[in-house]
């Protein structure tokens, strides 16, 4: 996903998961399991996570009955802040990971024990703050933002698929209710949605209904669906009449009609919000600084580093620091460099033949992906009724067991800009790494990859975001390597240096805003040491251009971290071993972070470092 925006599938897994309870579990047992007996428990966390979520199973799995899961009926995600599944069940599934000793285990089980108590981790540090973490609207990571494309993205394998989509379809106004409830509910409790976000959820409901109404244009949802049940061999021609009547009638009705009841009643909650700033302004009646607290927990999830965050604040800033000093010298030492730079168009052909390009070129760098058929990529473009809300790309995570085809959506709103002559045209150095990072050798590449090893399943279920994300702006960056040969290292630094200086001011702010609890005011005067429009004091200065970063940053805690503090790990780790090695392979250094697989980054740091230091 990319630059801070992102939709993501795989969420869906963990929307229940997430409202587990805490309990406390032992992990010094007095006796401990044969690690031969891992797997099995390994399986049964698999079942647990899954079983009854049809959603998921039909994102994550092609059939899912080859990996023993049953068909359950559809239902959408609803909020709760209560308890789903016990303490019992919790001592009972998770307990018996702490009888195994870690250094026992093989390297595949090591990985998986570090997943499943990521989970745990994850579970236990966000208890009892539901209500900051239960969020189902949002303007453009929320539920209803996301769910048209989740929906097209539903697979249709057999008519059960078929009635499930159409169910889903039919619970959108109560679900949506649900949602609007629940905010009201959040409010009466003190932790009210802004009036931002909530203008923002309304207009793109609104939007969306009036795209849907547009007699001019069949909308894309019912364009899509008629595509796919075209192609369902299993269906005879009268039933695929039948259901092309039915989801029209459904999508401008059950559909609309959950939209609308948002548009007409979230507004309710204006003016509720006891707080328009960062999570560090939810300070309890009690005076415990919760949302200083929740912060601590999901950067620790969002990043996979364990540190005190004044220590990461040091981090980041250090390193804005030196990318800063690096490249004012650039420029100090070769004043034509922004000539150049201004010169530079890093692709100019489409993006189908860009991933073919970058197909190639990876090789020399990166793992090779030993496979007899490579998927078919497709690209497909957000419908335009979602451009304002959407992000500017997304690569839509296949299925386990998928090994033919693939999906990148980008955003027209965000792949274009306007050249000096006033037409719309395609950004291509945009573009080129907007396609590496959603492509190769970002998300699809790292997905093929992993999903074509013999990792246990669960490691292909339960990922970290972090670790996803980190990499694919790890590769994003890298791609400048790939024309290396076209233009100067100067001017190829100095762009690579332009958007990691962009990222980390993007990210210290969010700590600023949610760890430090910066004002508006306050994150404008940090901005404005950086860039001139800003800057009060500046004749760029532009008034108000502060809002919409902030209410961004305001609205989605650590979703910059997720891409740049996990980006600035793994160049560390490059870092760490280019210098600790007497022949450094780019080749073998990825295929050990590849290997590891969408574990928390902390671990993989360790593999890395140890690795290296032989």
């Amino acid at each position: 996903m990319k630059k801070f925006k992102n939709i993501f599938i795989y969420i869906l897994l963990l929307l229940s998961i997430l409202l587990l309870p805490s309990c406390t579990v032992n992990k010094n047992p007095n006796s401990y399991r044969d690690p031969s007996t891992f797997y099995e428990f390994a399986a049964e966390i698999f079942y647990l996570v899954l079983s009854g979520d049809e959603l998921s199973s039909n994102y994550l799995f092609e059939d899912p009955a080859a990996f023993g899961l049953e068909r359950y009926e559809p239902v959408l995600p609803t909020p709760s802040t209560g308890n789903i599944i016990g303490t019992s069940l919790i001592n009972l599934y998770f307990q018996p990971l702490y009888y195994y000793k870690y250094e026992e285990l093989s390297f595949d089980q090591q990985m998986t024990y570090l997943v499943i108590d990521n989970l745990i981790t994850k579970i236990n540090d966000t208890n009892g703050m539901g209500y900051l973490s239960a969020d189902y609207l949002g303007s453009y990571l929320g539920y209803q933002a996301q769910l048209p494309i989740l929906l097209v993205e539903y697979t249709l394998k057999d008519e059960i698929d078929v009635n499930n989509y159409l169910k889903y379809l039919e619970q959108v106004p109560d679900t949506f209710k649900a949602y609007v409830d629940f905010e009201i509910e959040k409010a009466d409790n003190g932790y009210g949605m802004p009036n931002f976000v909530i203008d923002k959820v309304i207009d793109q409901c609104d939007s969306f209904i009036n795209e849907v109404n547009n007699v001019m244009n069949t909308h894309f949802m019912i364009e899509m669906f008629n595509s796919k049940i075209d192609n369902c061999s299993f269906l005879d021609d009268a039933k695929k009449e039948e259901y092309k009547i039915k989801n029209e009638e459904l999508v401008k009705g059950a559909l609309c009609d959950g939209y609308a009841y948002v548009r007409n009643n979230l507004g309710v909650v204006y003016d509720k919000a006891t707080n328009n700033m960062g999570l560090a302004h939810y300070v309890t009646p009690e005076g415990v600084e919760i949302g200083k607290q929740y912060y601590a927990a999901i950067f620790k999830d969002a990043t996979g580093y364990d540190m005190p965050l004044d220590e990461a604040i040091t981090y980041l800033q250090g390193k804005l620091d030196s990318k800063l000093l690096e490249y004012r010298n650039i420029y100090a030492n070769n004043p034509n460099v922004l000539e150049e730079v201004n010169g530079i168009q890093l692709m100019d052909c489409s993006p189908e033949e860009q991933l073919a390009f970058y197909e190639e070129i990876i090789y020399n760098y990166f793992p090779r992906l030993d496979l007899e058929v490579m998927p078919e990529t497709t690209i497909r473009y957000v419908d335009e009724s979602l451009e304002d809300h959407f992000s500017p790309a997304a690569y839509m995570v296949s299925a386990v067991d998928n090994y033919t085809s693939e999906f990148i959506y980008l955003n027209n709103k965000s792949i274009h800009t306007v050249d000096s002559l006033g037409n719309k045209v395609l950004d291509y150095n945009y573009l080129y790494t907007t396609l590496a990072h959603e492509g190769f050798p970002g998300h699809m590449y790292q997905n093929i990859y992993f999903k074509n090893t013999d990792a246990n399943l669960l490691r292909k279920v339960l990922k970290n975001s972090g670790y996803m994300e980190g990499w694919a702006t790890y590769t994003e960056l890298y791609s400048y390597n790939f024309v290396s040969n076209l233009y100067s290292s100067d001017a190829l630094r100095f762009l690579r240096l332009n958007d990691e200086v962009n990222g980390l001011i993007q990210t210290r702010l969010d700590m600023g805003i949610h760890w430090e609890g910066w004002t508006k005011e306050e994150a404008e005067s940090y901005l404005g040491q950086y860039i001139a429009s800003y800057n009060k004091e500046s004749t760029s200065y532009v008034p108000g251009a502060i809002d919409k970063v902030y209410e961004q940053l305001v609205e989605v805690p650590t979703n910059s971290q997720k891409y740049f503090f996990t980006y600035l790990k793994l160049e560390d780790m490059y870092n760490f071993a280019v210098e600790n090695s007497t022949e450094f392979d780019p080749v073998e250094f990825h295929k050990i972070i590849l290997d590891c697989g969408p574990v928390p980054l902390r671990y993989i740091e360790e593999i890395i470092k140890e690795h290296y230091s032989k």
